[in-house]
């Protein structure tokens, strides 16, 4: 064996030691640069920070200075940087540019705090919930990209967007919709006070941020991602599942494609493609991303359509730490809430003044509507609706001792009648063994005397429907006629379908799947509604003289939720509010949502000629035609018989003096010509000091 020299151990020796020592120094000298380099990237952040500060800072100030001096701050777009060859689909709405300030005129300041009570505490606060009161306080904290013209439908003012243009894209030739946005919207910092004592909350939430182009492609994506099972994603799949893509050009500038289609030979997007993508809202990205520690919650988040499929990130949005704040970047800003109330505070530095006329807003949870009734005679809230039982009390009332010594001190009530966009019904589960026929469902409806319900129950505070559209629309056709009630013809077609009482014991029954099985199921209902408990009652009552065994199931708001979502309940009696025209069943009626979890199909309903209407109604653009469409469609839904369609109500408004601005546009022409919205519009009430 061959020895080498020591000499060379030792220059082997010095070699390596001299090799580890150079790469030392490298890692040693990367490890700086990296270093360098996170240090410079948060002096970037932190600048970026801090000039946000400084810019909402200059605002406030501009706003106190514009308050102080009275000029009003207008609506009025900004000049676009570069002029464009494409028309603006946006347009001013000349009630907040003219009329609404000379309305309030140029010494007015927003004051006051608008009270009001409502029925139960929702569960949470979720973005997507299907409580209908959260989705309206999420409206005032959020923004869209257009604003309807006030009291007008189907018309497109700018909102979070500047410009929305109609282009043609230059490879497909199909229609696309550009969508330029303000660079003054923020989103309010988080508070520790949101959140319990013990909670660790990262700085990276108490900062400002800007709301950008990502936030609105995070919404859609986080609504589109099919492990997202909220009830409020489910329902919007069915407006935007149509947008075939939503690319960010910059933090200002996105673009929204929707599905073409060949339609009479013609291509064609849906016909509400253009109110739809007006429709859009931002999904705060700075928080729904994150742990609380500041941590994201995908690591690796670099493909675009990450959240529109990730189902880790969908399973830690559905329960999120956040999900009981509302993120706020709109006129209101979510200011927090307990177990007896939530609270809301104007947003001084909101772009537009006249967005939010009052102070504070505060809603205190109820355990029912009577209790609202109560805080609302002593002055606790400033409106409430009258429940239907509440009209002779406030028939007393008006003579009472409390009445007259407030109206000494002029505190006096206004009252405001109008016909509510919303309907009530009971809808019957098809799913169930009782319900898969239309000869049942009619004979359930005819067993029912609408009519006894709407006087004795409602004391007439209702009107008679046959389908699902509003009563005073177009779409509702009002050549169709209720079902009669007939106790007698309803026990003929439960006769015609199998259902009979072999065992005389007043049951009906029916041999379903080789057992034979009685016509005895539950109607579930919100049990601290006394309106609905005492229509339900009657109900159970009416079935019973037909040979039908009805078991009411009285439960709270958050078991009702659970049981609509799952579709767990054989009839469930509830009310439906109304959007905004143009009307569109898909949500409620296509056979898509049948099966499908946390769908508004509750009741499974599927029919495929009313898909095909559906579907019509989505390009159908000629007025008349769609009327027809809409008609026909009103007439399945009669037949059908889904729901039994029990009355629209018949609103009764009071309101305190000191509340100004209600009024119905669509009695104001002089104010807003061409307004058609037949409802007092909350967003322009104002306190008058006492």
């Amino acid at each position: 064996m061959n020895k080498e020299p020591i000499g060379l151990y030792i220059f082997r020796f010095i070699l390596g030691f001299a090799l580890f020592a150079i790469a030392a120094m490298i890692y040693w000298s990367t490890s700086l640069i990296e270093d360098d380099i996170n240090r410079i990237e948060q002096n970037v952040n932190d600048l970026k920070s801090d000039l946000l500060n400084i810019r909402i800072e200059i605002d406030r100030v501009r706003d106190d200075l514009i308050d102080r001096v009275g000029t009003p701050r207008t609506q009025e777009t900004k000049v676009p940087k570069k002029k464009s060859e494409y028309s603006n689909l946006l347009t001013e709405d000349p009630f907040y540019i003219k009329t609404l300030p000379e309305m309030l005129g140029s010494s007015f300041r927003p004051s006051g705090d608008y009270r009001q009570a409502t029925a139960g505490k929702p569960k949470n606060l979720h973005p997507f919930g299907n409580w209908s009161q959260v989705n309206e306080w999420i409206g005032l904290c959020s923004i869209t990209l257009s604003n309807m013209h006030f009291g007008i439908y189907e018309t497109l003012g700018p909102g979070a967007a500047e410009r929305i243009e109609q282009r043609s894209n230059p490879k497909t030739g199909n229609p696309e919709f550009w969508v330029f946005l303000r660079d003054d919207l923020y989103w309010k910092p988080l508070k520790a006070s949101y959140f319990s004592k013990d909670f660790r909350l990262s700085p990276w939430f108490t900062q400002l941020h800007q709301v950008t182009a990502h936030d609105f492609k995070f919404w859609f994506d986080a609504m589109m991602n099919p492990f997202m099972q909220q009830a409020g994603a489910v329902a919007l799949r069915t407006y935007y599942g149509d947008i075939e893509s939503f690319e960010v050009v910059d933090d200002q500038t996105f673009v929204v494609r929707w599905k073409v289609v060949d339609w009479n030979g013609e291509k064609k997007t849906r016909y509400a493609a253009k109110l739809l993508t007006g429709g859009l809202r931002p999904l705060a990205s700075f928080v729904y991303k994150y742990f609380p520690n500041g941590e994201k919650i995908v690591q690796n988040d670099s493909d675009p359509e990450t959240y529109r499929k990730d189902s880790v990130w969908a399973q830690n949005f559905t329960e999120h730490w956040a999900k009981n704040v509302i993120v706020s970047c709109g006129p209101w800003v979510f200011s927090g809430w307990n177990e007896r109330r939530i609270l809301f505070d104007r947003n001084s530095r909101f772009y537009d003044r006249y967005a939010a006329l009052m102070e504070k807003r505060t809603t205190t949870f109820k355990a029912n509507p009577d209790s609202a009734w109560q805080d609302f005679k002593v002055g606790l809230v400033e409106t409430v609706v009258l429940q239907p039982k509440q009209l002779v009390e406030w028939d007393n009332f008006q003579k009472s001792n409390l009445y007259a010594s407030q109206k000494e001190k002029g505190d006096l009530i206004e009252r405001l009648d109008f016909m509510a966009r919303s309907y009530s019904y009971i809808g019957w589960n098809e799913a169930t063994p009782y319900f898969n026929s239309a000869k049942v469902r009619r004979a359930m409806t005819m067993a029912i005397d609408r009519n006894r319900i709407i006087k004795n129950i409602l004391n007439g505070m209702g009107v008679e429907i046959t389908g699902p559209f509003f009563i005073g629309s177009d779409a509702y056709d009002k050549s169709i006629k209720p079902w009669q009630y007939d106790p007698v013809a309803a026990e003929r077609l439960l006769d015609e379908e199998g259902w009979y009482d072999t065992d005389d014991d007043g049951i009906r029954d029916k041999e379903v799947d080789g057992k034979v099985i009685p016509f005895s199921f539950s109607l579930t209902f919100y049990v601290k509604n006394p309106t609905t408990k005492a229509i339900c009652e009657y109900v159970a009552t009416a079935l019973k003289e037909i040979g039908v065994d009805c078991q009411l199931n009285g439960v709270d708001l958050a078991d009702l939720s659970a049981l609509f979502d799952e579709k767990g309940f054989d009839a469930l009696a509830l009310g439906w509010g109304l959007g905004t025209p143009p009307e569109d069943p898909r949500q409620l009626w296509y056979s898509a949502g049948a099966k499908e979890k946390g769908s508004s199909n509750a009741i499974g309903f599927s029919n495929k000629k009313a898909d095909k209407i559906i579907d019509a109604l989505e390009f159908e653009s000629d007025r008349e035609k769609r009327i027809a469409l809409y008609h026909r469609f009103h007439q399945i839904m009669h037949e059908e018989a889904p729901y039994t369609f029990l009355y629209t109500p018949k609103t009764v408004y009071l309101y305190r003096n000191n509340v100004q601005n209600v009024f119905i546009p669509a009695d104001r022409q002089d104010l807003i010509p061409g307004a058609n919205v037949a409802q007092p519009q909350s967003s322009i009430f104002w306190i008058k000091e006492k």
